[in-house]
């Protein structure tokens, strides 16, 4: 009997670029200006374009944006977006459409948080319904593509990435609603019956058109009834989480083969283990490094040392930091930081 043949999968990175005068605090990206995040994101999505595309990984891939006009980022913007399509990643105009309340308060530090969901309605506009969609933030990278599809979950089931955070543990560092316990106690409010759900991190979602498209109605439903009951919550992992404890969408963990790294030594998180068994890594700690170097030898046209890199995992460990840093190293990448804050 011949095996089932599946879709090409399609991989998503989505960014939003924002207005002027529009506040908002990206603490990871090592930018100010809106212009200057913009671009430090479309490096990060070059940089994971070409861990697929330099391993010859057989998947199709888009960015989700609304960005009009390239060249309102400047040269660089311009050349970033050019250098993407030449990697053949689809530019998909997308509008913004499910922002999140502006309660004043923190609204600078999540305003971005639901873009995730226009990305799902615009990439799987049009598509077969059982091809399987996989919406990354910008900050990741691919050592091993195939590792990661093969572990698709079958319909109607969404994959994720399990964040361990202890069941008190503020998540998103406002306060209200930003632990598993509060989640939990908010979800049995509203008639459900997981008192500790799993934290649903927003790094990786992928499922069909179909079962995405139903993720984001019950997003919404979710928001609107909150809403009317004076309660927002303030950024999507929360109210994926919600959706999860409600039974409004079947979750599958995928943390076996996908996980998010905190590289460098001035975080607190736990050091992941057997870093090397995973095949994709969020390192939200490499936006203005190793992601920056790596988007810089395409920019340049000197892709050779990044392809013999991804090529062995050993030395894609290394080159994105994510085996750990020794002193030499670190010296290495802060002057490497300050040679880039001087050309500024």
């Amino acid at each position: 009997m011949a095996g089932i043949q599946r879709s090409t999968p399609l991989v998503v990175q989505y960014l939003y670029v924002h207005g002027d005068g529009e506040a908002f605090f990206y603490p990871t990206s090592r930018s100010s200006s809106a212009v200057q995040v913009a671009n430090r994101y479309l490096e990060c999505a070059l940089a994971q374009a070409a861990t697929l595309r330099l391993r010859e990984v057989d998947c199709d891939l888009a960015l989700v944006t609304n960005l009009g006009d390239p060249a309102s980022l400047g040269g660089t913007g311009a050349k970033l977006i050019a250098r993407l399509e030449s990697l053949g990643v689809q530019i998909m105009p997308t509008e913004y459409r499910h922002r999140p309340v502006d309660t004043g308060e923190h609204y600078k530090d999540y305003i971005s948080s639901r873009y995730v969901l226009d990305a799902i309605l615009a990439a799987g506009e049009g598509q077969p319904a059982d091809r399987q969609l996989w919406l990354t933030d910008l900050d990741c990278v691919w050592p091993d593509a195939e590792r990661v599809f093969a572990a698709t979950p079958p319909a109607p089931e969404i994959g994720y990435v399990c964040i361990p955070y202890p069941p008190e543990w503020d998540a998103v560092g406002f306060g209200a609603h930003g632990t598993r316990t509060a989640i939990g106690a908010l979800a049995l409010d509203m008639g459900g019956s997981e008192r500790l759900p799993n934290w649903v991190g927003g790094e990786l979602l992928t499922g069909t058109p179909p079962v995405l498209r139903a993720l984001v109605e019950a997003c919404v439903q979710i928001d609107r009834r909150l809403a009317g009951e004076g309660v927002m919550l303030a950024t999507e992992e929360q109210t994926l989480t919600l959706v999860g404890a409600l039974g409004l969408a079947q979750f599958s963990d995928l943390s076996e083969v996908a996980r998010r790294i905190l590289t460098g030594p001035r975080h607190g998180a736990a050091k992941v283990e057997q870093p090397l068994r995973y095949g994709l890594w969020h390192l939200p700690s490499e936006k203005g490094l190793s992601l920056r170097r790596a988007a810089n030898a395409m920019l340049a046209n000197r892709p050779a040392r990044l392809r013999r890199d991804l090529a062995d995992p050993t030395r894609a460990a290394r080159r994105f930091n994510v085996a750990g840093t020794g002193i030499a190293r670190r010296v290495r990448d802060d002057g490497w930081l300050i040679a880039q804050r001087l050309r500024r």
